[in-house]
């Protein structure tokens, strides 16, 4: 069954590091910052997806407590080059995590666009739970691309973490995977001509790198 969540209809905290994020004057360090923050929340927000089970500890105090520890490190997986201010901030929240790259590119023609994966640094085989790190959920097409590389893995389930994911991206997706999962910080209605998120916040890769390709 499929879970969407949006972090800004619950989080103030939430909303506010989105006008942050959305401000075309929002400086380089700031934007940076902000999508830190971002990813902390994320993955604070998502812990409840994970597997946990309980374990004993000693206090300083020579008191049993019991609490939680992970059973599997979850898998970080960021789609470069834009998510890695977002994914710095999964890191300081699950330092133990392996990370994994991806790196995707856009062809637009005609009115439609496609995909090409021509990097990955993915494992063999992963038997937990992966995050796929991305900070823009446009089309969905690059998260299908990299799904589909996951399944082949043995990875079963798959968290989708954006800071501002499309409706009509989100309907792409639920239209082929029925057990999908998304936390997002905020969706927006609507992709311009150019399959960028409106009104979004720009190109996240270009904000949080600090430099255009050519």
């Amino acid at each position: 069954m499929a879970k969407i969540r949006v972090l800004g209809d619950e989080l103030p905290i939430a909303r506010y590091l989105l006008k942050k994020l959305r401000d075309k004057n929002t400086t380089l360090s700031e934007f940076r910052r902000a999508m830190n923050n971002a990813g902390k929340i994320l993955a604070i927000e998502s812990s409840r997806e994970l597997m946990w089970r309980e374990e004993k500890v000693i206090t300083p105090l020579n008191k049993e407590a019991v609490e939680l520890d992970l059973i599997n490190q979850p898998l970080l997986i960021g789609i470069l080059g834009a998510a890695l201010p977002l994914i710095e901030g999964f890191i300081d929240i699950y330092p133990d995590a392996p990370i994994s790259l991806v790196a995707a590119k856009r062809n637009e023609t005609r009115g439609s666009i496609n995909i090409d994966i021509y990097y990955k640094r993915l494992p063999e085989k992963y038997e937990g739970v992966a995050y796929l790190i991305d900070p823009m959920l446009a089309t969905g097409k690059t998260m299908e691309k990299v799904i589909n590389e996951l399944y082949k893995r043995g990875i079963k389930k798959i968290i989708i973490t954006s800071v501002i994911s499309s409706k009509p991206g989100i309907n792409y997706l639920l239209s082929l995977y029925s057990n999908l999962t998304v936390y997002s910080l905020a969706v927006d209605n609507d992709l311009d001509e150019n399959f960028f998120i409106v009104p979004g916040l720009g190109d996240a890769g270009d904000r949080g790198l600090g430099i255009k390709p050519n």
